[in-house]
C-alpha cells in the first residue's frame, strides 16, 4: 500500500512533463523559422544573389548544405491582400507549380495546420505538414511556417516525407500602401536518396514562378512593376505608416 502516496506525488509531475512535451511538439519548432529583419539585406546575412527575373531577386545561402533560399519582389496589391493569397492554401493547387494537393487540416485564430503534396520531376514526390503562423508588427505583415510531421497524416507509399522545412514571408506596404515589398525565406531538406549537393545545385530556378503564381491569386493580378530594394521597401512602408 505504500506505493499510493508516492504515486500521488508522482502523478502531477508526470502530467506536467507530458503537458510540456505536447507543448514543445506544438509550439517548439516555430522558433526555427528564419525571419531576417527587412533593414538587414540578405547579402549581409550570408546570402548571394543567383538570379533576377521580372523584378524578383533570388538568393541562395552561401554555406548551407541544404536548400536555403531567399527572394524579394513587389506585388501591386496591399499587404493584406498578399497575405490572404499566401494563406489561401487550397487555392494554390493548379496555380502554384508542383503543388498537387494542399489542405488545411486545422485552423486557429492566428495559425493553420497545412498538408501539402508536391509533384516533382524525375525524383519521387514529396509531402509535408506545416504549422503556419501569421500576424503583424506595426505595418509589417508576416508568415512563419515549420514542418510538423508528428501532427499530420501518416506517410504515404511512394511519397518521401519531408521533416525539415521552415521559412517566412514578410510583407511591407510601399507606394502609399497600394503595393507590397515582399521578402521570402525558406529552408528545406528534400530527404530521400537525393544527394544534398544535387538538390542544392538546382534550387532557386523556380522561385520567380512562385511570385508570378501568387500574383495570379491577387484581385487585379498583382503585376510586378519596378523592382524594389529592401531599403526602399522598408522606408516606403515607414512613410506609409506615418
Amino acid at each position: 500500500m505504500s506505493w499510493r502516496p508516492r504515486f500521488r506525488r508522482w502523478l502531477p509531475s508526470a502530467a506536467m512533463a507530458l503537458t510540456s512535451a505536447l507543448a514543445l511538439l506544438w509550439t517548439g519548432p516555430r522558433a526555427r523559422a528564419e525571419r531576417i529583419p527587412l533593414n538587414v539585406s540578405l547579402s549581409a546575412a550570408g546570402f548571394e544573389q543567383i538570379r533576377e527575373q521580372d523584378g524578383v531577386r533570388v538568393y541562395k545561402h552561401a554555406t548551407s548544405d541544404i536548400i536555403r533560399l531567399g527572394a524579394e519582389g513587389r506585388f501591386a496589391a496591399p499587404p493584406d491582400q498578399v497575405l490572404a493569397a499566401l494563406l489561401d492554401y487550397p487555392g494554390h493547387v493548379g496555380v502554384i507549380k508542383r503543388v498537387s494537393e494542399s489542405r488545411v487540416l486545422q485552423r486557429g485564430a492566428d495559425w493553420l495546420l497545412v498538408y501539402q503534396h508536391l509533384n516533382l520531376p524525375v525524383i519521387s514526390d514529396r509531402d509535408f505538414t506545416l504549422r503556419v503562423r501569421s500576424g503583424h508588427t506595426g505595418d509589417l505583415r508576416w508568415i512563419e511556417y515549420n514542418a510538423a510531421p508528428q501532427l499530420g497524416p501518416p506517410a504515404r507509399s511512394g511519397i518521401v516525407r519531408v521533416t525539415t522545412h521552415h521559412g517566412s514571408w514578410q510583407l511591407r506596404p510601399i507606394e502609399g500602401g497600394r503595393a507590397t515589398f515582399a521578402r521570402m525565406q525558406t529552408t528545406i531538406d528534400l530527404g530521400g536518396l537525393l544527394p544534398k549537393w544535387l538538390a542544392r545545385s538546382g534550387s532557386g530556378k523556380e522561385v520567380p514562378q512562385l511570385f508570378f503564381a501568387l500574383r495570379r491569386l491577387l484581385p487585379r493580378g498583382g503585376a510586378a512593376g519596378s523592382p524594389v530594394t529592401p531599403a526602399t521597401g522598408a522606408a516606403a512602408g515607414a512613410g506609409a505608416a506615418r
